[in-house]
């Protein structure tokens, strides 16, 4: 069995696969044939500083919390705009909440985007709040295009920023902290440009070569048996 991630092999190990059997090749996109070179994306014109998600409409992938979280600084960064990038089950109740803010019209509801890397490539901050995410892809290319990267601290969100060294970690369902985290990150444009900087260092382990290196691996020592 091979888990994308050691949060997901120990889980899996916990429902009861026995040890021997797990391999874990963690994930990568970058240098897939499904995306173009990240300097061919074409930047939007955002409003900035500009906050930008991009994820499955689910209740799971935290956007309750960052919907709160930016509502919280909102008045400290009057400028600031939310990009929400995605569709799913969950978007009327987001919509809902974001209407219910004081700062509706800075909070904008993207939808479906083909080329999502055009809002990686453009905004100050990438954040992932999910509630469990066993090694989500868009961290690879946030990482790529060099956003600040802001993600919960759970599953297989902290190996994707090479725990903590790519992005800032934060606790699942705490809006608070999430919040404090913008604050700083907006409050420090040489903090904000370190973080980018950071996110965009030891790429090379999330290209889709090595993944594919480690899978022959897992089949070779297979065979081999």
């Amino acid at each position: 069995v091979i888990a994308v991630s050691k949060a997901v092999r120990d889980s899996m190990e916990r429902r009861g696969i026995p040890e021997n059997k797990l391999r874990v090749v963690c994930n990568g996109t970058l240098g897939s044939p499904r995306t173009r070179q990240i300097q061919d994306y074409q930047p939007l014109p955002l409003q900035r500083p500009a906050i930008a998600t991009v994820a499955g409409m689910y209740q799971r992938k935290g956007i309750t919390e960052l919907i709160a979280a930016f509502e919280k600084i909102s008045s400290d960064f009057p400028q600031a705009h939310l990009y929400l990038v995605g569709n799913g089950p969950d978007k009327q109740l987001f919509e809902a909440q974001a209407q219910g803010t004081s700062v509706k019209e800075r909070i904008h509801f993207e939808g479906f985007q083909a080329e999502p890397q055009r809002y990686l490539i453009s905004c100050d901050i990438f954040v992932l709040a999910s509630h469990r995410d066993p090694c989500p892809l868009v961290l690879s290319e946030a990482r790529e295009a060099g956003s600040a990267i802001v993600g919960t601290q759970v599953d297989g969100i902290p190996e994707a920023l090479d725990n903590g060294q790519a992005g800032l970690l934060v606790p699942v369902k705490d809006s608070n902290a999430l919040a404090l985290v913008l604050v700083e990150l907006l409050s420090n444009s040489e903090m904000l440009h370190e973080w980018k900087q950071r996110a965009n260092k030891n790429l090379e382990r999330l290209n889709v070569a090595r993944v594919h290196q480690e899978t022959l691996v897992v089949y070779r020592e297979l065979i081999t048996e």
